[in-house]
C-alpha cells in the first residue's frame, strides 16, 4: 500500500532524528520512496518548548493499518520516546506516561493509507489535522500535489492553496 507519514522532532539532534526514523521504518518493512523538505515550525499547543523539524515521507508497505501503527509506535520507542500506548494489547490511544503536546524526540503520524478511511479506537486515517497544518500540506504537496484527500474530496494542492 502507498502511504504518507508525518515525522516531527524537537529534542536532541533533530536532523539526525529524522534520518534515524526513516532508517528504522525501512528495517520494519516500510519502504521510504520519497521525502519532502524539512520545515521548522513552532510547537502546536502554544507551549514553551523548542521548535520542531517536520517532514513528510512517502512509503510503500504491505502492513495493514493497525500493523503500520504498531511499527510507528515501535520506532518511536526505539528512538527513546516514552511509551504512550499499550502495544501488547493493541489498545492504541491509551496514554501511559506522555502528556499531549509534549516535546519529543520523534513523532510519527500516519497521514494517509492509500485512499482508505479508517476510524477505530486509537487510529484515524486520514489524520485529522492534515487540512489545518500548513507544514503537513506543504510536505504532502511536494510529494503528491494531485493526491485527493479521501474525505474532503479535494486535491492536496487545493487544500494548501485554501489554507
Amino acid at each position: 500500500m502507498h502511504v504518507f507519514l508525518g515525522l516531527g522532532t524537537n529534542l536532541g539532534d533533530r536532523d539526525l532524528n529524522l534520518i534515524t526514523a526513516r532508517d528504522l521504518l525501512m528495517k520494519h518493512d516500510v519502504l521510504v520512496l520519497g521525502q519532502s523538505s524539512v520545515l521548522e515550525t513552532k510547537p502546536l499547543g502554544g507551549l514553551d518548548q523548542p521548535d520542531y523539524l517536520n517532514q513528510v515521507v512517502e512509503c510503500q508497505t504491505e502492513l495493514q493499518p493497525e500493523e503500520l501503527l504498531r511499527v510507528c509506535k515501535a520506532v518511536e520507542q526505539e528512538m527513546g520516546r516514552p511509551v504512550s500506548v499499550d502495544l501488547g494489547n493493541v489498545q492504541f490511544g491509551v496514554k501511559v506516561e506522555e502528556p499531549r503536546w509534549q516535546s519529543r524526540i520523534i513523532d510519527i503520524d500516519i497521514l494517509f493509507y492509500g485512499d482508505w478511511v479508517v476510524k477505530q479506537p486509537g487510529l484515524t486515517i486520514p489524520h485529522l489535522g492534515i487540512a489545518e497544518r500548513d507544514f503537513v500540506l506543504a510536505g504532502l504537496c511536494e510529494l503528491a500535489p494531485n493526491f485527493v484527500h479521501p474525505l474532503l474530496k479535494k486535491p492536496l494542492k487545493e487544500l494548501l492553496a485554501a489554507s
